[in-house]
């Protein structure tokens, strides 16, 4: 049983930290800030209001600064404009983008000696532009998700787990998610950071579909299979992209 998020707010000297409350069937209190600056809290059921109020207050300076490192990230990036020249990631690297004209009428798009190179018949349409790099993205997210969840996966098989479907999909706010016919959902964005910070979101969604709970067990299997994962998670909601 889980209850709809409730939102409250508390102050933290003349900042206002506005949250989202939900109670769960789980153990321990857990607090998340999504990129898009969102507070989320989940609490055990029979959880006292003002113990969980507590222990937000001593988490704020935490939760403000992750919030402006948020804020910060997508003030100072400009709106991409997918010309020649732009710097976009790839696995946690930066590759300059190099848009060619080719006259055949061929689009292409590859790595070449530390660039994204995409040959199109219309340098100037950077919608297409946009569209051929997105394409690309999946096509590599879609075969290193999966390389990745089949070398993770062995070490959650004894539990009695199939190996998971994989899917690929643009999330606003959140990195990956699960179902509990055995799908996981990973944020297409994933892709441009580096493998050690993918490997700790699979493996967040795999503990999930041994333990579906944010509770001791769940945080437990976490720690047996991955134990540096808070350090991973941590550099990973703070990734300038």
């Amino acid at each position: 049983m889980r209850s709809q998020p409730n939102l409250h707010s508390l102050k933290y000297g003349t900042t206002t930290i506005n949250y989202q409350l939900m109670y769960k069937e789980r153990d321990t209190l857990a607090i998340h800030v999504n990129p898009d600056t969102q507070v989320m809290v989940e609490a055990p059921l029979d959880s006292d209001f003002s113990l969980i109020e507590n222990k937000i207050r001593k988490r704020s300076a935490w939760i403000i600064k992750q919030q402006k490192n948020f804020q910060r990230y997508s003030f100072e990036l400009p709106p991409r404009q997918y010309v020649s020249g732009e710097s976009h990631r790839y696995l946690g690297r930066q590759y300059q983008l190099k848009v060619i004209l080719n006259e055949d009428r061929k689009d292409i798009v590859k790595l070449d000696r530390g660039r994204i190179m995409i040959h199109t018949c219309d340098t100037k349409d950077r919608e297409k532009v946009k569209k051929l790099l997105d394409g690309w993205y999946r096509e590599h997210a879609r075969r290193v998700y999966a390389e990745q969840v089949s070398i993770w996966y062995p070490r959650f098989e004894r539990y009695g787990i199939e190996q998971p479907k994989v899917v690929v999909r643009k999330m606003k706010s959140r990195w990956g998610s699960c179902t509990g016919d055995g799908k996981i959902t990973l944020n297409l964005k994933l892709i441009q950071v580096p493998k050690q910070y993918i490997d700790y979101v699979i493996v967040h969604e795999l503990s999930h579909l041994v333990e579906h709970n944010h509770g001791t067990a769940f945080y437990s299997l976490m720690n047996r299979i991955m134990p540096d994962w808070e350090e991973h998670r941590e550099k990973l909601n703070t990734f300038e992209f």
